[in-house]
């Protein structure tokens, strides 16, 4: 930093930086007294420009001072370089246009080997596309051919069964078969005393119906609702589940004699979405839930099964089991789709 000096005192003079600047100003005017004789010899001395007017009027004419021999050796030396430079820059100039001739020519090449290559392009990708369809429709027959392979393969085998079975049918001798043939008893009329069991048989399932439990239950419903019973001349009620099944009833009250009955005029059972049974392979053990109903029904008890179209073969099975332990057996066709109902107006089991 600076230091602020006392305004009157005056600046200290350096001889170091006043011959810095005598050095620089002798080394320019050298400089340009080289330059300006340069220039003297290369240019037309043209004493007419440069003298006064009134110099021109009064001197006499200068004489003409001719050219040295170097000099015109140097200047037509620097003529012969001026038109080799001439000569190469033509040389030149044609070569760069040549070249770009050449570079135009090379740039529409490039542009229709660019076109081509993207054609080329399209139609490797058409020729990949098609070639992904039919592999796709090969793996397809492939598959269709292997099922069909599988099919016959299986057909064979069942047909080397069968040829087996023939043969071995043929080497035996001949059977007796033995027709049984069982009385078929005539049917009764199930009294109102008598204990029934009842059983549905769908799907080739035979399921209990507890019909006798729910009936119970109704009637303690129908005693608990009494006095609203009495009141209206029609009410629908439900008991259940019991052992997988509800009771639907409907209660209808009538005057007589001036006193009011009510009584159930229809009643359907339905069974629970999970109700469970037990095919004839498994109804047909020792162990099974039917037998086990059978052991614990009183003697003398009918067996009523409810039978829809589908599960006959399943109820001659049971109907025969039945009768062995010593069972009459009622059956209640249904047709597909309706559910157990009954009715005061509806008939009674025809065992046998």
């Amino acid at each position: 930093m600076s230091c602020r000096k006392k305004p009157r005192e005056e600046m200290e003079f350096g001889s170091d930086s006043f011959l810095d600047v005598v050095a620089n100003v002798v080394g320019i005017l050298i400089i340009l007294m080289v330059l300006a004789g340069i220039r003297a010899k290369t240019a037309p001395v043209n004493l007419a420009e440069e003298a006064p007017a009134a110099v021109i009027a009064e001197a006499a004419p200068p004489a003409v001072v001719a050219p040295s021999p170097a000099e015109l050796e140097a200047k037509a030396s620097r003529e012969r370089e001026l038109a080799a430079f001439q000569s190469q820059s033509d040389s030149l100039q044609q070569e760069l246009d040549r070249l770009r001739v050449v570079a135009e020519s090379d740039d529409s090449k490039l542009t229709e080997l660019q076109s081509q290559d993207a054609v080329q392009r399209n139609r490797i990708a058409a020729l990949a596309e098609n070639l992904e369809g039919a592999t796709a429709e090969l793996r397809d027959h492939q598959k269709e051919s292997e099922l069909l392979e599988a099919a016959v393969h299986s057909v064979r085998v069942r047909l080397k069964k069968r040829q087996a079975a023939v043969s071995a049918a043929e080497n035996q001798p001949n059977r007796i078969e033995q027709l049984q043939h069982r009385i078929t008893p005539v049917s009764r009329v199930i009294s109102e005393n008598e204990l029934e069991l009842h059983f549905r048989c769908l799907g080739s399932v035979v399921a209990v119906v507890p019909i006798e439990e729910l009936v119970d239950r109704m009637k303690a419903q129908m005693e608990r609702q009494r006095d609203v019973l009495l009141r209206l001349k029609k009410y629908s009620g439900s008991v259940g589940p019991v052992r997988g099944w509800n009771l639907n009833y409907v209660v209808e009250t009538q005057q007589q004699l001036g006193m009011i009955r009510a009584s159930v005029s229809q009643f359907e059972i339905l069974p629970e979405t999970d109700l469970k049974g037990e095919r004839s392979e498994v109804a047909l053990r020792t162990d099974s839930l039917f037998r086990n109903e059978l052991r614990k029904a009183e003697p003398g008890s009918t067996i009523t099964f409810w039978v829809y179209p589908d599960s006959f073969a399943l109820y001659r099975k049971l109907q025969a089991l039945a009768h062995r332990e010593g069972f009459t057996v009622a059956a209640r066709p249904l047709p597909e789709g309706t559910p157990i109902m009954g009715s005061p107006k509806g008939s009674r089991s025809a065992a046998q």
